[in-house]
């Protein structure tokens, strides 16, 4: 029996592309050296429709993600896989609640996101797992062949891919690895707000992205979205008139890059 889950936690978003994004971080006083760099793929079966691009998996809902530190820590370099499913459809009984699992360090989270300036609550899961894995695993994963991206899930990916939406592992052979998606992320204390609160910009070939977002439950959600707006205000930074998903933004981008 599937049923929709109920999450407890939201994320408030607010991000600012292009030009905005650019003046947002100048007035936010940023500097790369003091957040922590990453590189992001994606993965996806993208074709050229009728309307530009396609993107079957997104448009599903679902999203498979890689990150990577750009810095080694100790002997190995930081990398994590994240399964998405947003909107997050109705999930099995095993798939209902937060999940943490220390001794396979893997995750799964239940959680609004709330991007403004409307806010609307989507309902998201996802699934993330540290991954330690050769460098000439994620080489081939990365590279322009097919069927690779297996060796970067873990056992409990497949099984949400498969309890929740239906995809096996054949269904993933076709899928292509789309970046690289240069991210820097810091971490804040606002005096506005009781949470600490993120800031991630995302770059690539013509594309900018910043994102600023802070962690609250669902019954702090709409104070938390009046709180950060006018957290941003007292820093000089305006709303943006329309919030972007900066995932299906970039995802199209570089997909178009692949020269469809």
């Amino acid at each position: 029996m599937t049923q929709t889950p109920t999450a407890t936690a939201a994320e408030i978003k607010i991000s600012f592309s292009g030009d905005e994004a650019q003046q947002a971080a100048r007035a936010l006083e940023l500097k790369a050296g003091e957040g922590r760099s990453r590189t992001i793929h994606f993965w996806d079966s993208p074709e050229r429709g009728g309307d530009g691009i396609a993107l079957p998996f997104l448009d599903r809902g679902v999203i498979i993600r890689l990150r990577m530190d750009n810095e080694d820590h100790g002997s190995k370099r930081e990398t994590d896989m994240t399964v998405k499913l947003r909107p997050c459809p109705p999930l099995p009984r095993d798939w209902q609640k937060n999940v943490k699992n220390e001794d396979e360090d893997w995750e799964f989270t239940i959680e609004e996101d709330r991007t403004g300036p409307a806010f609307t609550p989507v309902l998201s899961a996802s699934l993330q797992a540290d991954r330690e894995v050769k460098a000439k695993l994620i080489e081939s994963a990365l590279g322009p062949g097919h069927g690779a991206l297996d060796h970067l899930l873990a056992e409990p990916h497949r099984d949400l891919l498969e309890d929740a939406v239906g995809l096996k592992k054949n269904d993933l052979t076709d899928l292509r690895a789309l970046g690289p998606v240069h991210a820097v992320k810091w971490k804040q204390e606002w005096d506005m707000l009781p949470r600490p609160v993120a800031i991630e910009e995302w770059t690539t070939e013509g594309l900018r992205f910043l994102e600023v977002s802070v962690r609250m439950s669902t019954a702090e959600a709409a104070e938390a979205e009046k709180l950060l707006e006018r957290a941003l205000r007292k820093r000089n930074v305006a709303s943006p008139r329309f919030g972007e998903t900066k995932t299906r933004a970039v995802m199209t981008a570089l997909a178009r890059d692949l020269g469809l």
